[in-house]
């Protein structure tokens, strides 16, 4: 285990950061640069990080333009994002020499399923990443082999970031959003790594919610839909055309010299042509399409048998398109589309123009008449499920506008009461011998259950949401297999800890191995850059997910075990439920976070709140954890723990000591735990409190509850692990964070002068800037 920063990745750093120091140096001249130094090392030093300190910024940066302002903003956010390149760069350097192999006797086999998402958590715009992604390739070619021009590449890349600002400036459309994760996703090294895994008999598969999640979105509609499908499929056409070209440029020579199979080769040649003319008809998304990509595949495969007659042996090229159409089998990347369960039940009752998801479900009726609709559309998530009859009515609905239930319907079990009675739905659903008939028939025996991380953890907390999760999980696991049925899980999980991220380890020790032979999840926002940006990374990520499932293991925890972990559960989710039920706490986010100005980030297409009164129930999920990570508080995963461990006797505590070395699902919690407590600074929420509207006495109260209830927490880590650091298991992250967070600090300065003056293009560039620092944006 590495305890410190490799010297390869800090020299990396000194070298790509003083490069931008020399161009802030020529954009702001000698003056403006010092200032930024200045700031630097104040914010480095010990009162820089300190409550005092930060209000002493504060009021130094109060008496400059907005100009001046702006550009130390941009400085410091691209100052971590010039970090976060190095780091991805050095991460992808090491992959590139590390050798993994699988022992095929013992492994066990699955698949992995990503399904991206555009929810709002990147806050970079697509033309600073464009940059940024070169900035990432130059890095990763140094460390392999240094040139004399890198110094000059990567100036020129610095100086067109810096005539660029990192945020957003326009409200994405959906198109836009599909248009970005597709141009990652789809990449040629991508895909050639899902043509890879297929071969390997790991097959990788990806999914979208782009253009297909309708729930609360006045932007996604039938016509999204088609939209969505059509980007696409282009970029699938693109990457089989190269291999179409690359066959021909090899197989001419063979026809331009007299031997026995020219003619053959010629034959070939025209089947060729002829099937690169009709994969460009297949541009255009139809009605009845369908049935021409399969008329199109089957060519395909005539082809390769003439190939094989022709030379005796398959094509490589061939093999790979032939592959490509079996891991897109409608030669796009298939939608989940979703609906809220309420407005599916209004659907059933109104004429098919009347809801968006009824015009959605005829549409995909008339793209896939005849052959398996999921080519196109996999599922049909129902959120806020609470109750059988949900299910029933989303089955009806496919129903209606498909003739027959030809589209899985999955439940999105999102709050505490449909996680905590989630064996009963599906119980109750399936009493009836003729649902049971139709799972059987059109969803393959197989029940797919969606859990929400996101939802559940803002309603509840942390702990209690994955606690829930887990214990729904393996309630319905049982279940469902008891009716012979194969249960599916998917994990609706973000990048952040608040929404059920982390590590491949610590999100899947936990799981059943039902979950990890078919792995669902969604991946949202800037993880998708993260994982897509570099094959390398993606590939490792895909060998953790075999490793989880190869290395899964039953354990045995000791008698009152789980009743010790409900306890827990319960009390962080009654302490967390109670500080939200607070007179003042609604108060609070809409003074001292950047929530109120939530409208003018143009983070994504998607609207930040639900229509109605604002009130924390109408307040999306995303938004948030947003808010508590800017402010750098990241309060719902450790809200109650503290306090929880205080009231305990010492035979308790060392009861959850011997739990915590028993149970992957609390020590994976404990672990996360202890990654947020480390990011947190209390003083800068304080600065955030103190500088709001909010009443004095107001804001001093829940300072003082926030830093007790931290330290209680802090305290607690330490009695649980046995270890002084809260990153025991993972010292060199500790060293990250401690080098990345004082730069942070005056980007969360800026922004409340942003906030206070409504000065938008600051508070844009400071919220990027603080999502780039924090590795998060919700």
């Amino acid at each position: 285990m590495e305890k410190t920063l490799s010297k390869e990745l800090t020299g990396l750093v000194d070298w790509a950061v003083t490069a931008l120091g020399d161009i802030i140096r020529i954009e702001l001249g000698e003056r403006g640069f010092q200032r930024i130094e200045k700031i630097r090392k104040f914010v480095k030093s010990s009162e820089g990080q300190k409550l005092r300190g930060l209000m002493k910024l504060k009021k130094d940066l109060d008496k400059l333009s907005a100009a001046e302002r702006f550009h130390i903003a941009h400085s410091f956010a691209l100052m971590l994002e010039i970090i976060n390149c190095c780091e991805a760069a050095y991460r992808t350097y090491r992959l590139k020499q590390e050798e993994y192999q699988i022992d095929r006797e013992s492994h066990r086999f699955g698949r992995i399923i990503h399904v991206l998402t555009a929810h709002p958590t990147e806050s970079r715009s697509a033309d600073a990443i464009y940059y940024f992604r070169k900035i990432q390739e130059l890095l990763e070619r140094r460390l392999e082999k240094a040139q004399d021009q890198d110094l000059e590449e990567l100036k020129s890349y610095l100086s067109w970031s810096w005539r660029l600002p990192m945020s957003k400036q326009r409200k994405p459309s959906v198109m836009d959003e599909a248009e970005y994760i597709y141009s990652l996703a789809l990449d040629k090294d991508v895909v050639d790594l899902y043509i890879e895994q297929y071969k390997s008999g790991q097959p990788f598969y990806i999914r979208t919610w782009v253009g297909g999640d309708k729930d609360g979105h006045p932007g996604v509609d039938e016509k999204s839909m088609l939209g969505s499908l059509r980007l696409s499929r282009l970029s699938i056409i693109r990457w089989m055309e190269n291999k179409w070209d690359a066959l021909q440029q090899d197989i001419v020579p063979l026809a331009h010299t007299s031997h026995q199979d020219r003619k053959k080769t010629q034959s070939l040649l025209k089947e060729i042509a002829k099937a690169k003319a009709e994969l460009k008809k297949l541009k255009a998304l139809k009605m009845g399409d369908a049935q021409r990509v399969q008329k199109w595949v089957k060519g395909v495969d005539d082809i390769q048998k003439s190939y094989t007659l022709n030379f005796r042996q398959k094509s490589a090229l061939l093999n790979d398109i032939v592959t490509c159409a079996k891991v897109f089998p409608g030669l796009v990347v298939p939608l989940e589309i979703r609906e809220d369960s309420n407005l599916v039940h209004q659907a059933l009752k109104a004429s098919p123009a009347s809801f968006a998801i009824s015009r959605m479900l005829k549409t995909l009726d008339k793209i896939s008449p005849n052959h398996d609709p999921r080519f196109y559309v996999r599922g049909f998530i129902l959120s806020q499920t609470e109750s059988e009859n949900d299910i029933i009515a989303g089955i009806q609905l496919v129903k209606r506008y498909m003739r027959e239930p030809r589209l899985p319907v999955v439940p999105l079990f999102e709050s505490a009461h449909s996680l905590e009675n989630s064996e009963d739905i599906i119980t109750a659903l399936l009493k009836d011998v003729r649902r049971r008939a139709l799972i059987k028939k059109y969803w393959s025996s197989k029940i797919e259950i969606m859990v929400g991380y996101s939802d559940s953890a803002k309603e509840n907390g942390s702990w209690p949401s994955r606690y829930l999760i887990a214990t729904g999980i393996r309630g319905l696991e049982k279940l469902i297999q008891s009716k012979k049925f194969i249960p599916i899980f998917f994990h609706g999980s973000g990048g952040s800890i608040e929404r059920g991220g982390g590590s491949v380890q610590e999100q899947t020790e936990w799981w059943p191995l039902t979950a990890l032979e078919t792995v669902k999840m969604t991946v949202q926002g800037e993880t998708i850059y993260r994982n897509y940006a570099a094959s390398e990374i993606l590939k490792r990520q895909l060998q953790r997910f075999a490793e989880a499932r190869d290395n899964q293991k039953k354990t045995t925890m000791s008698r009152g075990a789980e009743t010790h972990l409900h306890r827990l559960a319960m009390s962080v989710q009654n302490s967390y439920r109670s500080i939200l039920q607070e007179p003042n706490f609604l108060e609070l986010i809409e003074l001292a976070t950047p929530y109120t100005f939530m409208k003018d980030l143009r983070l994504g297409s998607r609207p930040a709140k639900r229509q109605g009164t604002v009130d924390l129930k109408s307040l999306r999920a995303i938004p948030w954890v947003m808010c508590w990570t800017q402010t750098r508080s990241l309060f719902p995963t450790w809200w109650g723990v503290g306090s929880f461990w205080d009231g305990l006797s010492r035979k308790e505590k060392a009861q959850f000591r011997k739990i915590f070395k028993e149970s992957s699902l609390f020590r994976t919690y404990i672990k996360a735990l202890g990654f947020t407590l480390e990011k947190v600074e209390i003083d800068v929420f304080g600065l955030y409190l103190f500088e709001s509207k909010l009443p004095q006495d107001v804001a001093q109260d829940f300072y003082d509850r926030f830093k007790k209830e931290l330290s209680l927490c802090r305290k607690a880590m330490k009695e649980i692990t046995g270890a002084e650091s809260l990153l025991w298991y993972r010292p060199w992250l500790e060293t990250s964070i401690s080098l990345r967070s004082p730069l942070i600090h005056p980007l969360n300065v800026l922004q409340l002068l942003a906030l206070r003056d409504h000065d938008v293009p600051l508070l844009r560039e400071s919220v990027t800037g603080i999502a780039s620092g924090m590795l998060t944006t919700g």
